[in-house]
């Protein structure tokens, strides 16, 4: 067993590279043959890990754990597991660097060779609510996500059965006098069938413009259009309905967490966006100073050299893509209701940096702040930011 062979202190490398339905494991550790693992995603898969490994000496890296595998990394985490996290692009890189041949088994001994090789990797640690907060925003961005899909393909729907009329009816197909009009009169044919109803729930320059519209011939492609406008409405309703439920729960979740409310007194950021950033950040303690974190979030830029020439930066590879963007939206808000974020924004424009370049400098200083904001439990201090 590993336990038994690593009493010499040691260090054992394990990669883990999560899918579905299982987990592929590789295990490194120095003059001894890899040794690999397949094993089924169940919960008996920690304790059976933690028989043959020992917490003290055994490092853990796992490159993505925000869509499978996650409650597995939480137990590992509670048994007292030192785990890291290694981006993607590194993953890649450090597999394309020592073979050619793409496999689980050869991603998961890029995870296991990347903690010798990178000993600066962020440690992964977060706590039973910033899971539960993480999830939560995973499953409300794919729920809009699913939601705008569907909005689009009644658009479509619409237009067929409407033609382009339907457009000037009401201000957005979204809006909920909007859906129960369209599910009960699904094509413009049925309009002119409840004339009496229609000319009430509409204005009369309204109507006037389905009247010039006209109608379509009856036909059975028709029927079936309005059975597939009423079908996507009642898809709709209900994305609808499971977006506000996500919402809420968060806003229960966040009423008692700290650390939302110390987000929350930035101006312009709710709920759910604290949420995004905690899930994302994870406990700022794994990170040791506020560059760190920068670098992480992908807004601290890289210094490039090569030979004599000028050093310049040049944007990282290395981040988190949903941190980076929650931090864009975050800037946007800033720029909109807090007039130093905006001197500061338009400061960077006369200097000669274009807009993203001036974007990125304000999520740097705004990440600068969050991170002094969570390492001291202080709330938003206006006059403090973008001296």
């Amino acid at each position: 067993m590993l336990k038994q062979e690593n009493e010499n202190g040691e260090r054992t490398a394990v990669g883990i590279d999560p899918c579905k339905e299982f987990l592929q494991l590789a295990i490194l550790s120095h003059k001894k043959e890899p040794v690999y693992r397949k094993v089924p995603l169940l919960p008996s898969i920690t304790a059976e890990i933690a028989r043959s490994t020992d917490p003290e000496n055994t490092q853990i890296a796992i490159e993505s754990y925000g869509s499978n595998g996650k409650l597995f990394v939480f137990e590992l985490m509670k048994r007292g597991y030192d785990i890291r996290e290694v981006n993607p692009y590194v993953s890649n890189r450090l597999t394309d660097l020592f073979t050619e041949e793409h496999s689980d088994r050869r991603d998961a001994e890029s995870l296991a060779k990347a903690l010798f090789l990178l000993p600066d990797l962020p440690k992964v640690s977060f706590t039973e609510r910033k899971l539960w907060l993480g999830k939560l925003s995973r499953l409300r961005e794919k729920v809009i996500k699913d939601l705008n899909a569907y909005v689009n393909r009644l658009h479509v729907a619409l237009t067929e059965s409407y033609g382009v009329v339907y457009k000037s009816l009401f201000r957005s197909v979204f809006s909920e006098k909007a859906l129960k009009f369209f599910e009960s009169y699904p094509t413009i044919n049925d309009t002119f069938s409840h004339k009496r109803k229609v000319k009430t729930l509409l204005a009369q320059e309204k109507w006037e413009l389905l009247r010039q519209a006209g109608q379509w011939e009856r036909s059975f492609y028709l029927e079936l259009l309005g059975v597939e406008i009423r079908c996507l409405i009642t898809v709709i309703r209900v994305l609808i309905d499971t977006k506000k439920k996500v919402e809420r729960q968060i806003r229960d979740i966040g009423e008692e967490d700290k650390e939302m409310k110390i987000l929350r007194s930035i101006p312009g950021v709710d709920y759910v966006t604290a949420s995004s950033l905690l899930s994302g950040i994870g406990n700022v303690e794994r990170f040791e100073q506020e560059s760190s974190l920068a670098s992480y979030c992908g807004v601290g830029p890289v210094l490039w050299q090569s030979g004599t020439s000028r050093i310049k930066t040049k944007r990282r590879k290395r981040f988190s893509r949903r941190l980076k963007g929650n931090l864009y939206l975050i800037s946007l808000t800033q720029i909109r209701v807090n007039h130093e974020s905006r001197a500061y924004y338009w400061r960077k424009r006369k200097e000669g940096k274009t807009h993203w370049q001036a974007m990125n400098a304000l999520s740097r200083q705004l990440i600068k702040i969050i991170y002094y904001m969570l390492k001291n439990h202080e709330c938003y201090q206006r006059e403090k930011v973008m001296h």
